[in-house]
């Protein structure tokens, strides 16, 4: 039953990334690549708990520390986001400024939209993670994967946030 309700949360995160990658012409090329990343990890998290044991991945040990690290990824990374979008006010008129998804980012619906599928998707992959046993080592691996995750994301953000604007396809 956790494994399902997982399953659907990670269906649910998969399809909102899907209808984001097919809707309007947001973003450029490094966005499009991004949500397809996006998408398929999450079909792919929905699919594995009723196949890993069809196909002999059942006991691998990565899929609970890969799902918990997507988890902290998620449910830390909008916090970080709006910490670069409002870090000062030349930056935030410089962000939207530009295209989607960036010029959506500044105003209240644009990231209360981004925190409350980031937290739907971070619940998944927790839930996911769950239905495993959560060994000190791969909880610290998951963590540790996360945060390895949110520091790449930092160091794409704030040294220059042209980087971080490029790769969301903004420029």
């Amino acid at each position: 039953m956790t494994r399902a309700a997982a399953s659907a949360l990670c269906v649910l995160v998969g399809f909102y990334w899907l209808s984001v990658g097919g809707a309007s012409q947001a973003g450029g090329g490094g966005f499009r690549v991004l949500v397809g990343i996006f998408t398929a990890i999450w079909i792919a998290a929905a699919v594995t708990p009723f196949v890993a044991s069809k196909i002999g991945l059942a006991a691998l040990p990565v899929f609970p520390v890969i799902a918990l690290g997507f988890a902290v990824f998620a449910a830390v990374g909008p916090w970080i986001l709006n910490q670069w979008v409002h870090a000062d006010s030349a930056r935030y008129a410089w962000v939207i400024s530009h295209v989607d998804p960036c010029s959506s980012m500044g105003g209240g619906p644009g990231m209360l939209w981004v925190f409350g599928t980031s937290w739907i998707a971070a619940a998944g992959a927790f839930l996911y993670a769950a239905t495993f046993p959560l060994t000190g080592p791969r909880l610290v691996g998951g963590i540790g994967l996360g945060i390895a995750l949110l520091a790449l994301t930092a160091a794409a953000m704030f040294p220059d946030p042209t980087v971080f604007a490029r790769i969301l396809g903004c420029m």
